[in-house]
This record gives structure tokens, sequence and C-alpha cells, in this order.
């Protein structure tokens, strides 16, 4: 166990297929290859085996965060280790149940504790998580938060009722995903409402992927339509994206090409910002 609590990023896209994994699976991959960090990726998006296809589980029938037993136990470190997968370097991962027909609920009570125990055997955690789409498998049926610690405010909030109050009680930094069209870019707008006034205090990015492909709005058009400040700008790089899904995300990294600059700009930004 590690002497101080880790750090948790969040990472949503606008829409399927605009990245949102693929850049949460490089920026991982970097953490555990150039940093002492030690990492963990929660993979929620159930239902799909893409994660397992590029880090290279052959193993379908790995448990995940669903079968932990809705109880009023806590989540100890044997739990943890049941649904963890440990790869080379310090890169760790938490991957996605694949079939819906059992697919039980999880209580937010449990998820919670699930969360604040993982923050002390990991020095960073990013969280791959379908804004949408794993509401539905979360129970928030009498929940409270005795203990949301909003680092700048000095309110309080009793009650959990929804699921952006989740992510912002966890919530370190926030990264948001986004292609550079009209429809993924109004997706991503209403996300950011969906936040409501705590979006103000999880210090969000926006970054674009695949900039240079068709059909993209301009600059200008981009920075008008949000609040704050796209921070970078992925290039599409067709070779890159090949290497990815047969050598893993960790392999981009000895290429000196556009697409790796960016990632380990983020990533060096990152570290700065929140250790």
């Amino acid at each position: 166990m590690q002497d101080s609590e880790g750090k948790m990023i969040f990472i949503f896209g606008s829409k399927g297929g605009c990245g949102q994994s693929f850049i949460i699976n490089c920026i991982s991959s970097y953490f555990a290859t150039k940093t002492n960090k030690n990492i963990l990726l929660v993979d929620f998006n159930i239902g799909k085996i893409d994660s397992r296809i590029i880090f290279k589980v052959n193993d379908n029938n790995i448990r995940t965060i669903f079968d932990i037993e809705n109880s009023e136990t806590e989540i100890d470190e044997n739990i943890l280790k049941k649904i963890i997968v440990n790869f080379s370097d310090s890169l760790n991962v938490i991957f996605p149940p694949l079939y819906f027909d059992d697919l039980k609920t999880i209580k937010v009570k449990n998820l919670f504790k699930i969360f604040n125990k993982i923050k002390y055997f990991f020095d960073l955690i990013l969280i791959d998580l379908p804004f949408y789409s794993s509401i539905n498998y979360l129970d928030f049926e009498d929940f409270e938060l005795k203990n949301n610690k909003n680092k700048n405010s000095n309110e309080r909030k009793s009650n959990f009722n929804d699921f952006s109050d989740l992510i912002s009680n966890f919530c370190d930094k926030l990264i948001l995903i986004s292609l550079p069209d009209l429809i993924s870019i109004s997706n991503l707008k209403t996300i950011i409402s969906q936040f409501g006034e705590s979006i103000n205090y999880l210090n969000p990015e926006v970054i674009i992927n695949k900039y240079n492909i068709r059909p993209a709005i301009s600059f200008s058009v981009l920075n008008s339509v949000f609040k704050y400040p796209v921070e970078y700008f992925i290039p599409f790089d067709k070779d890159i994206e090949q290497l990815y899904l047969e050598k893993g995300p960790s392999s981009i990294f000895k290429y000196n090409v556009k697409i790796t600059r960016d990632f380990t700009e983020i990533c060096d930004h990152l570290i700065k910002e929140l250790f």
C-alpha cells in the first residue's frame, strides 16, 4: 500500500469511434513504461472485446468489477487481485464484462468503495468510461455520500443523486475526447452540460482527435463552441494506428512522429499537474 492516495483521471468520448479507448490505452502505456508510477487502467466499455485484443488477453472469462458482490463488507486487497490483470512494467488493467445476459447492476455504494480502495494501491488510475452506456448498470438507490471532498468548494453535498456527482467526487482530472465534426462537438457539449456547475472544479481539457480527417470544423469555431479551450489536436496517423493494433500501445512510442510527440506532451503535462 502506498503512503498517499492515487490520482484518478476520467476520460470521456463524444461518440463511439472517436478514439477514446485508443487515447486512454496509449496514455496508460506511456505512464507505465516511461514513469515510475504504478498504473491502473479501468475499462468500462461493457460488451466490447477491444481492450482484450489490444493487450493480447485471450481469456474472456476474466472477472470484473461487476463480479464483486454488492454487500456491506469492505473491499480488501484479495478481492481486488481477482479482477486486476498485471502486465509488464507497471501497467495493470481491469477489463469490462463481455456478456450482457447475466450482467448485474452494481450499487454505487460498492463502486464508491472500490474506487476508494484502488486509490491506496495505485499512483494513477485512468477510467475509460462511456458517459451514457454505463449508467444503465449503476444502482444509485439509497446512496448517501458523507464525505464529499470537493477541493475547490466550501460546500459539501450529502446525497449522490446522479452520475456526474459520482465522477466529480473522485475525479482529479477530466479529459474529453471528440472528433472534429459538428455531431461529435454537439454530443460533447451535452456531456459537459450533464456535469452542471461541478464541471468548473474538474479543470477539464478537450482533445480533438483525428483533426486532419474531413469533415472538420475550423479551429476558431471549435474554440467558440466550448467554454474550455481545446488543449490538444491529435492527428490521424494510419501507420501508428496499425502498429497500435498489431503490437500494442506501448510500441508506438518508439517512433518520433507527431502523434507520439503529442501523446508524450499530454502525458508529461498530466504528470506535472497531478504530482
